[in-house]
């Protein structure tokens, strides 16, 4: 296993196409997610996943606690903007 950030970073630069197209699965709650390797450069590794807004409510209504879908539910309604963004 790598133990040092210098070999991390080159190795992911090194093999970035390679590495993209390998995506990455987690285990959020008790689903498995697939998300998109889009990007990879010297600083960090950049990871996207489309969450449907129909999926979001479905998890609400199934009551999914521990979910993306409610995660991201919960980012979205507690948001208040700022009074100053005019």
């Amino acid at each position: 296993m790598i133990d040092n950030l210098d070999e991390l970073v080159a190795k992911a630069v090194d093999n970035k196409q390679e590495i993209k197209r390998e995506g990455l699965k987690l285990t959020i709650g008790d689903s498995e997610e697939d998300f998109r390797i889009s990007g990879i450069g010297e600083k960090a590794v950049k990871i996207e996943k489309f969450v449907k807004y129909e999926d979001i409510m479905e998890a609400v209504e199934l009551g999914k606690g521990d979910s993306l879908e409610l995660a991201i539910m919960k980012v979205i309604d507690e948001f208040e903007p700022s009074e100053d963004s005019e």
